[in-house]
């Protein structure tokens, strides 16, 4: 297999002193700690450790079961109504709170954040920024003030996913940002939210140190340390050499085939239904392989999924849609996902192609970053399937947060056939709603530049429906549309493991790419 490697230094960077008892150290699988300036890069991971350690959203998601799917729930916004006679106006009443620096959460400080990300007219708006949070701004078409704890936001049209949408949408202190001269970058270095933890210091690539927040507004989420400590550690078996040696209480984003070794000496594993589809997303535009269904369903016959499976020891399930087969939204797909070289040998000749004239593609993927799984590993063994079909493949490796400002470019700007970043499956407004022909780059992340107008109807439809149950079925359309379309290469549904110290007490593994490490506790 040949790569094109382009990915940072792998050495773990410890902190300068040894960590204090009341410090819970946790190893991500980033290459660098996520900007923190309230819309941070590095995908959901990104959002993780720096979105919700330091900054709340509007909404947010309850985190503390691991046997039921999350909701959402309150956060800055204590609560929210639907205006009766136009439902795409909604009213939020925002709850008593203050940023770490001491200045208060109030209607001025929300609709300065949402200036920030959607008025280019405005002195706190970043291109860089509002881009990032792009996809989850797409559908706001106004918001204004009613009293000093009350605001609206009018969508563009019906919208009953903007609760999704805001989950995501983080907020930083108006006062900070003028503090810090009016600069983002600056901001970044020193940051101030509404969250459980507040900003210590940061080293680029090599550490980042929070505080409990003693003072949050949700009482039963005080971090139970006193101090959370961050590590960027991008490869996986060096992430498993510092929770071995004692240097991290806790490790992201577990390499598979370390999890019996780990297990035998002691350490605790965790993994559970992750709302997650490990996929590459296909280039749709004209003239590229992929615009074909043929190719697209022969390149998705062509895969042993159940041996992808037993690679990556379990810790995952052979995909039968972009939903998991026991998903609400399932619905009755047409397309049969499976392992059948001889079918799509036969689809790649009607298309045109055969042993003296295979198809050659191109895909980005990753070293590691969040919800890659094994990455490398995982594309040897697609490549080997979709060669013995008569599909060569070509990889070009890259940093995972750079492959997030490629998906953010789109297709036409990356150069590739495939991007291989995983989708979240955990709500209809982020990943799966952006293969609606609308979201083309620069308007959202369609990296593909997907149209089809059965799957705009179809996700239109959900989006109208106010009734989780009405929407949970309209959703079935949804994932019947993708499906039977081959819209990705659709490999498996990740379970998420992670591995932590005997020492670590209290984490509950949620059924969500989010996570709540508040309640952790590190014994002596």
């Amino acid at each position: 297999m040949v790569f094109t490697i382009i990915f940072a230094s792998s050495f773990l960077a410890l902190p300068r002193e040894a960590a204090a008892a009341s410090t819970l150290r946790i190893a991500i699988s980033l290459s660098d700690v996520p900007v923190l300036w309230a819309a941070p890069d590095g995908g959901f991971e990104g959002a993780r450790f720096g979105g919700y350690t330091v900054f709340d959203p509007l909404v947010t998601w309850d985190l503390s079961s691991e046997t039921e799917p999350s909701r959402l729930v309150p956060g800055l916004a204590e609560s929210w109504t639907i205006d009766p006679d136009n439902k795409k106006r909604w009213t939020f009443k925002l709850r008593d709170a203050v940023f770490h620096d001491g200045s208060p959460w109030n209607a001025d400080a929300a609709l300065w954040n949402l200036d920030a990300f959607t008025n280019q007219k405005a002195p706190q708006y970043n291109a860089l920024r509002a881009g990032i949070a792009r996809t989850r701004t797409q559908s706001i078409a106004s918001y204004g003030k009613i009293d000093d704890h009350t605001i609206f936001i009018e969508t563009k049209e019906v919208n009953s996913f903007l609760l999704f949408e805001l989950s995501s949408m983080f907020f930083a202190s108006p006062a900070r940002f003028a503090e810090v001269g009016n600069d983002w970058q600056k901001f970044a270095q020193n940051p101030s939210g509404t969250g459980p933890y507040k900003f210590v210091s940061l080293r680029p690539g090599q550490e980042l140190e929070l505080a409990a927040n003693t003072q949050y507004w949700d009482k039963k989420r005080v971090p139970k340390m006193e101090r959370l400590t961050i590590l960027p550690v991008p490869e996986p078996n060096t992430r498993v050499a510092a929770l071995r040696s004692g240097q991290v209480d806790l490790i992201e984003t577990l390499p598979p085939d370390s999890i019996t070794a780990l297990k035998g000496a002691g350490f605790k594993i965790t993994a559970n239904v992750y709302p997650h589809t490990w996929i590459w997303r296909l280039n749709f535009n004209e003239g590229t392989p992929f615009a074909d269904v043929r190719i697209r369903k022969a390149a998705n016959l062509a895969i042993d999924r159940e041996s992808i499976v037993e690679l990556v020891e379990k810790t995952a399930e052979a995909a039968k849609g972009y939903a998991p087969p026991d998903a609400p939204w399932f619905g009755k797909p047409s397309f049969n996902l499976r392992y059948d070289p001889t079918e799509a040998k036969k689809l790649l000749a009607e298309a045109g192609y055969g042993p003296n004239k295979p198809v050659n593609v191109k895909i980005v993927i990753s070293s590691s970053g969040g919800g890659q799984m094994v990455p490398l590993s995982m594309n040897e063994q697609i490549q080997e399937n979709l060669r013995a079909v008569g599909i060569n493949v070509t990889y070009d490796v890259r940093d995972f947060t750079a492959m997030i400002n490629m998906l953010r470019a789109g297709a036409k700007s990356v150069g590739a056939d495939g991007l291989n970043v995983a989708m979240t499956m955990q709500e209809p407004g982020s990943g799966i709603a952006s293969y609606e022909s609308t979201l083309a780059p620069p308007a959202g992340s369609n990296w593909g530049s997907y149209n089809n107008p059965a799957f705009d109807a179809a996700i239109r439809a959900a989006r109208a429906e106010f009734d989780p149950a009405k929407q949970e079925e309209a959703m079935k359309k949804v994932n019947e549309v993708l499906t039977d379309d081959a819209a990705a290469l659709l490999v498996v549904h990740d379970f998420g493991p992670r591995a932590m110290s005997p020492k670590v007490k209290g984490f509950i593994q949620a059924r969500n790419w989010y996570q709540d490490y508040t309640s952790i506790q590190v014994a002596d």
